[in-house]
């Protein structure tokens, strides 16, 4: 599904902080077209070891962009299971692509109810671009 111009996969679970979660055996963890617009380029991240216990709302990413410093933590208590360690050398890889390029895999059980499916995240979305812009409008 499309809000302007930005593109959300229906396969994917959504968090309202711009994260996306691929359910699987490993649940794939990140950042939504949307999300990596808005961070512009992301300049240095801190991923978690593999084998890490994370409680749920904890941090599990901190990564800083030109703009900002951002974090993501899981409505879930979860184990890392793999981390993409090609981001250590270029975090800026997930800017390219942020639908295949991933963050970290994790196992836990997902707490749906935390979770937004593709039709309910595209409405959050829009909602919030559209806020967005009235505020902007001005200048």
């Amino acid at each position: 599904m499309q809000v302007e111009e930005f593109e959300f996969p229906e396969d994917r679970l959504y968090m309202k902080n711009h994260v996306w979660l691929l359910e699987g055996e490993s649940h794939t963890i990140g950042i939504t077209q949307l999300g990596q617009s808005l961070s512009k380029e992301i300049v240095h991240i801190d991923l978690p070891d593999e084998g890490e216990m994370v409680r749920a709302h904890d941090l599990l990413i901190a990564y800083e962009t030109i703009k900002a410093v951002s974090q993501i933590s899981l409505p879930f208590d979860c184990i890392v299971e793999e981390v993409n360690d090609a981001l250590w050398d270029r975090p800026n890889h997930v800017n390219d692509d942020p639908y295949t390029v991933w963050m970290v895999k994790v196992k836990g059980e997902v707490d749906h109810h935390a979770l937004m499916d593709v039709e309910a995240a595209c409405s959050y979305y829009g909602e919030l671009i559209q806020k967005e812009r009235q505020r902007y409008a001005g200048y």
